[in-house]
């Protein structure tokens, strides 16, 4: 139960680690628990190295390759030793649906050495060199290949009564699988189970279109996806004691903050909800087919309030991938959706409330410190 704030570090062994974090993870991400649900995907050993680049024409490509994963929905990959000179960077682009994602010095950091999720099953990676002709070098030794997910449900009562929604203040975080959600400070909120294996959280996706037709995850274009930075404090303590607060980088292809790209954020209600209210909850859970991890919005009564223990319980449908969603009452957040408990015939999910002191310091000390 630890408040954690954790330092910026690069693993060459992350992919690694994020395989044997989502391994845990599934195990437990559905049913009574913790709602997550990890990108489904198979890691690719890779070993492939450009040779160093002495010279070339301004801006020009200075080398080149192809990466394919037969069978693969979508791509991420792990670049190795990376020398990139002022001026020069990588172009990565789907041969999907043309999507591009460009990554300096800078931003490859930012990244941890890893690109954004492309559709398909191939990308193209190109090294352009400098208005000075300077290229450098880099190296791909990762491929992480996404493949179709496993969608298992549950829910409060005999029917799923998810409906499709598009608020654009609300984000799937990956590779974890959880919701996150952009608040007026522009940082965001979640549940700290999703932020407590560092290897999972490296992914927040707005603007998330329909899945294919077999539940497999489709990505927006990289001007829609952002890097979470180490800022981030979170505990997982369980109910009434999970809640996360963390930042991203400015996005790669706009240099935009999402708070302005997306132009809507969340803010906090300043009462307590009460038995009876109806709360609304939205986030990126499972479901069947293109519908699942996609954005949907569920409603129902709060079932109990307990605030000794900032723990609120409502009849609101929720599925693994929910872990994190803002739970609304009037159209103010009063409390992050953190675990499941409802089933056929009755039970409710579960939630940290906001008056939780050590989130409302935590919120303070990331989003908000000059207030």
């Amino acid at each position: 139960m630890n408040l954690s704030r954790l330092s910026p570090s690069f693993r060459p062994g992350v992919f690694a680690a994020r395989c044997l974090a989502v391994a845990a993870l599934a195990a437990v991400g559905f049913g009574a628990a913790a709602q997550t649900a990890p990108a489904a995907h198979d890691a690719h050993p890779y070993n492939w190295f450009s040779p160093e680049q002495a010279a070339a024409s301004a801006g020009a490509v200075a080398a080149s390759h192809d990466v394919q994963i037969d069978g693969a929905l979508w791509l991420r990959l792990q670049f190795g030793e990376a020398r990139l000179p002022a001026g020069a960077k990588l172009r990565i682009t789907s041969l999907t649906d043309g999507a591009q994602q460009h990554l300096n010095a800078e931003t490859l950091a930012q990244w941890r050495h890893t690109s954004a999720y492309f559709n398909g099953s191939a990308v193209r990676v190109e090294l352009l060199a400098s208005q000075a002709g300077e290229a450098g070098h880099f190296g791909i030794v990762k491929v992480l290949a996404g493949k179709p997910q496993i969608t298992p449900e549950s829910r409060c009562g005999t029917t799923d009564d998810r409906v499709a929604s598009d608020e654009k203040d609300r984000a799937r975080l990956l590779d974890v699988g959880c919701t996150a959600n952009l608040t007026k400070d522009g940082c965001f909120i979640t549940a700290g189970h999703c932020l407590s294996s560092p290897s999972l959280v490296d992914g927040v996706e707005f603007n998330v279109p329909k899945s294919l037709a077999g539940g497999g995850l489709v990505h927006p274009a990289p001007k829609d996806q952002y890097v979470p930075t180490t800022t981030r404090k979170f505990v997982d303590g369980g109910v009434g004691n999970d809640w996360g607060v963390f930042t991203v980088h400015p996005n790669t292809e706009t240099g935009l903050m999402p708070l302005q790209a997306q132009g809507q954020s969340l803010r906090f209600a300043k009462t307590i909800p009460v038995v009876g209210d109806e709360v609304r909850i939205t986030g990126y859970g499972v479901d069947t087919g293109m519908d699942n991890q996609t954005q949907q919005f569920s409603v129902g009564p709060v079932d109990s309030v307990v605030p000794g223990s900032t723990t609120l319980r409502y009849r609101a449908d929720t599925e693994g991938g929910n872990s994190g969603s803002a739970v609304l009452v009037g159209g103010r957040v009063v409390a992050i959706h953190t675990h499941g408990g409802c089933t056929n015939s009755g039970g409710a999910n579960q939630g940290t409330l906001l008056t939780n002191k050590a989130f409302k310091k935590a919120y303070k000390a990331i989003c908000a410190p000059a207030q």
